[in-house]
């Protein structure tokens, strides 16, 4: 408990004066001694957030890419782990912008597989397996939808009933 207080008496004096603080390895052992894991995490994160407030020399002047090819990675790279960070979780409820939610296809041809999963190949190349081995009617030439579901999934349907049956794309 005495390593945890001194640590959050020092890395709370780390952004007043920055100069006379601790080095961030000494910081680093005094949250690693804590016993306490919430205490040790709470540690860590003030010396998260004051190193994140606190400019350092090499942050203060970047230095300027050679190439234009450099630049646009160092941004890509700068920019990566925000968009990664922010977008975990929920990636799948993003819509990307031009994607259809259902599409029409025309049926190439039809086969089953071993286990009795529906395997169709439409005009366009695309071929789509079944989910389970429920009944559904379907024959060469006709037209059928492939519709988006919640969670990534997809369901093969006709608009003559309002029958579906969950499928995934095999390519």
């Amino acid at each position: 408990m005495k390593y945890f207080l001194a640590a959050c008496v020092v890395i709370t004096a780390l952004p007043l004066n920055a100069g006379a603080a601790i080095p961030l390895e000494q910081a680093l052992e005094l949250c690693r001694a804590e016993q306490n894991a919430l205490h040790r995490l709470t540690c860590y994160d003030a010396i998260t957030a004051t190193e994140a407030a606190v400019p350092t020399a090499s942050s203060a002047k970047p230095a300027a890419p050679d190439t234009p090819a450099t630049a646009a990675h160092v941004a890509a790279v700068a920019d990566a782990p925000t968009t990664a960070e922010a977008d975990f979780g929920i990636e799948h409820r993003k819509t990307v912008e031009g994607a259809a939610e259902q599409i029409y296809l025309l049926v190439k041809s039809v086969q089953y597989s071993p286990r009795k999963e529906l395997i169709v190949e439409f005009d366009n190349g695309q071929v789509w397996r079944q989910n389970g081995t429920d009944y559904y009617k379907i024959a060469a030439g006709e037209q059928h939808y492939v519709k988006r579901g919640v969670l990534n999934s997809f369901f093969l349907g006709n608009d003559n009933n309002n029958r579906t049956i969950r499928v995934r794309r095999e390519k």
